[in-house]
């Protein structure tokens, strides 16, 4: 201490004393210049101990995190390995299973050549025996409408000549006629067989109606071996296999798909039209359901009509929309215009001027080159000069 008192009194001249307040001020100075700097090196010191153990803990705890995923990426490349080795294995055993199966199909293709062979020639003689089939089930049934017709002619006969009739007279050879007319209790009714593959128009039923008339019948019946019949007062199926109608103020039998009847039951039905023409109280029945079903056919007539007139109509709307879209349309590209008239643009009814007058006109107007212009370039210019 006595020491740097010293050197402090020899270096600053402290002995002097005119300058000993200055000195003191300048010591005063750098003493707490000295304690200040003290001071914050001693925080300087703290806050670094302060740092150097946070640094520490953290990077413990990250280091110890490292090391978690450290192990954890070491588990996850064993796996990863593993499941490498495993998948070639089985990439190499698939390719061992196609290769077997492959000499598998081999040898079956190999083994089987003869059974092949078998089966073609097996296929074209079933072929062959499906053909034969086919041709003879084509002329089977290309028999003409009239051999069908005359087949269900003769099995009608037959059921006909088994019950109690009075007469079974045929009458097929004759025109309007049908093909039988039965007679029962001084009553006679007209029989039309029919063996169509399709349902039996209503025009088959009405022109019934009129052979009854013509004949002077008492009624008829419509006998469809195999298919059904359609009512022509409501033009659709009858949906029971027999159906008693008027047409024409005539009664008419409706007897569908009669092949499925039994013989004495198809007599029997018959007979209803007996019971039916010989009854006076059913007559008025017989007018009611006459007027019913007329009503009806002319009440579908007429929504048929509105039906057809209603689209029509829509059609012509659609059509004058079209008309009135496509001039506006052409409003658009060229402005107004005026409804073109038959007489405007006419190739027909402009005056034709001959090529010579062409030329001739041309020449006088001062144009000198007419002679090399020819078909549409003449005629243009002769439209710039007139």
């Amino acid at each position: 201490m006595n020491e740097t008192i010293q050197k402090w009194i020899s270096e600053f001249n402290i002995s002097d004393t005119e300058k000993e307040p200055s000195v003191f001020l300048l010591l005063k100075e750098y003493l707490i210049s000295f304690n200040k700097h003290k001071s914050n090196h001693i925080i300087d010191e703290q806050n670094q101990i302060i740092i150097d153990t946070r640094v520490t803990e953290k990077s413990s705890i990250l280091q110890s995190e490292l090391d978690d995923k450290t192990d954890e990426y070491d588990d996850l490349t064993e796996e990863f390995n593993s499941l490498t080795t495993a998948c070639n294995s089985l990439y190499s055993e698939l390719d061992s299973l196609k290769q077997n199966k492959q000499n598998d199909i081999d040898k079956v293709i190999l083994a089987n050549e003869d059974f092949i062979q078998h089966l073609k020639i097996e296929n074209e003689s079933l072929k062959h025996e499906r053909n034969q089939i086919l041709s003879d089930f084509i002329k089977d049934n290309n028999k003409s409408s009239y051999e069908a017709g005359v087949i269900g002619e003769n099995e009608m006969l037959k059921i006909l000549q088994s019950g109690t009739w009075d007469e079974v007279i045929e009458t097929n050879k004759k025109d309007h006629s049908g093909d039988f007319i039965i007679k029962y209790k001084n009553k006679r009714y007209i029989l039309d067989v029919k063996n169509y593959s399709d349902n039996i128009p209503g025009k088959e039923v009405r022109k019934l109606a009129k052979d009854i008339e013509n004949n002077s019948c008492d009624g008829g019946a419509i006998i469809s071996l195999n298919s059904g019949i359609l009512n022509p007062n409501t033009n659709s199926l009858t949906h029971d296999k027999i159906h008693q109608i008027t047409v024409s103020g005539k009664t008419i039998l409706l007897l569908s798909n009669a092949s499925l009847l039994n013989q004495d039951f198809i007599n029997s039905s018959l007979k209803l039209l007996y019971r039916e023409s010989s009854s006076d109280c059913n007559q008025n029945i017989i007018n009611e359901n006459c007027k019913r079903e007329i009503t009806k056919t002319i009440q579908k007539m007429e929504k048929e009509i509105q039906t057809e007139t209603k689209s029509f109509q829509n059609k012509i709307t659609r059509k004058q929309n079209d008309l009135s879209q496509l001039k506006d349309t052409l409003k658009v590209i060229i402005g107004d215009f005026d409804e073109l008239s038959e007489d405007d643009d006419s190739p027909k009814t402009q005056c034709k001027i001959k090529i010579p007058e062409m030329r001739r006109t041309l020449k006088e107007n001062g144009y000198h080159e007419e002679a090399k212009l020819k078909g549409n370039e003449l005629k243009a210019k002769y439209n710039e000069l007139c």
